[in-house]
């Protein structure tokens, strides 16, 4: 891979001449920034009236090459992802940066099209169960991913990086909340071991009235345990104001499974108290690498979810997230 300087908020007129290096035949449209992406730029543009998505990292990485390989295998399996229409991971290309072209999926994000229809017809959230269902029977296999071949193994380098947001963060009474985790962890009986999207909520999933287009942001998944996915869903419905969306979807997916949700209580609190003492800190790189746009919509998205994720630790430990963070 090429090593060059990283940069962030690449140009419009930059990403502008590149596309027409790239594509000079054809007529590009309304070119526009995208506000979603930790460090990635990313665009939206018509390629002669087709919707596309240009996304452009700070500069080529395995995460990023490892992504849209992983993007490409998915829409082969009938996965509902984005299509990759081309990409290139060197500086010696048109666009003389890294960059990855997708199919624009037609819609918006959950949690916006709840904020216009004000709510999510029942039918539209037991497509989406079904969606993630389809994904967790994925055979993984022939995918390069991460598998985790125990679920103790997987949920040691989970509290592990919330132990590190926790010190990072001078929380002064973790203690108690990992003796929290270590008493309730479940055993290894519970394992359901699946393909999972590991980032799976109402930000990443894009609909189109009450129909599902898509599945984004692929860079977390791994193989462990199912159960993940359903519960950083209901997490960040809850958490969002839609507590009616997050139970009718914990049982569209039991449903869909046929397997009880027994352990999601530890689930979504681990969740809770890692989106918790994460996202300041999330925050604060955006705004040292002068992503300010993004920052703030960040900040407002926290704003709106960190009351409701100190109601749901504090119901589900007993515990006060008074000196966490």
């Amino acid at each position: 891979m090429d090593e060059e300087v990283i940069r962030y908020s690449i140009p419009l007129s930059f990403a502008e001449e590149g596309l027409h290096r790239l594509y000079p035949d054809s007529q590009i449209t309304g070119l526009a920034p995208v506000m979603t992406g930790f460090a990635n730029s990313i665009f939206a543009f018509r390629k002669d009236g087709v919707s596309l998505i240009l996304r452009m990292p700070p500069r080529t990485t395995s995460w990023f090459v490892h992504e849209i390989e992983l993007m490409k295998d998915l829409f082969r399996k009938d996965i509902r992802v984005p299509q990759v229409m081309e990409c290139n991971f060197t500086y010696q290309n048109p666009l003389r940066h890294p960059f990855m072209i997708m199919e624009r999926l037609q819609g918006k994000t959950l949690f916006e099209a709840i904020e216009d229809q004000g709510e999510a017809p029942r039918n539209l959230v037991e497509d989406i169960a079904r969606s993630l269902y389809q994904v967790h029977r994925v055979d993984p296999t022939d995918l390069d991913v991460k598998k985790f071949s125990s679920l103790q193994s997987f949920l040691d380098e989970g509290l592990s990086n919330i132990r590190r947001f926790a010190k990072l963060g001078n929380a002064k009474n973790f203690e108690a909340f990992e003796e929290w985790f270590q008493k309730n962890r479940p055993t290894e009986k519970s394992f359901n071991k699946s393909f999972i999207h590991n980032d799976f909520h109402g930000y990443n999933i894009i609909v189109n009235g009450e129909a599902l287009s898509g599945i984004l942001d692929w860079n977390d998944a791994v193989v462990a345990e199912a159960q993940v996915d359903v519960a950083m869903f209901s997490l960040l419905a809850e958490a969002a104001g839609y507590p009616e969306l997050a139970e009718t979807f914990v049982t569209a997916y039991e449903c869909e499974s046929k397997k009880p949700l027994r352990e999601i209580r530890f689930y979504v609190t681990a969740l809770a108290v890692q989106k918790f003492i994460q996202i300041p800190f999330q925050k604060k790189q955006m705004e040292q690498t002068s992503q300010n746009e993004k920052a703030e919509l960040l900040g407002l998205i926290a704003t709106r979810l960190e009351k409701n994720f100190i109601k749901i630790i504090e119901e589900n430990t007993d515990l006060s997230v008074e000196n966490l963070r």
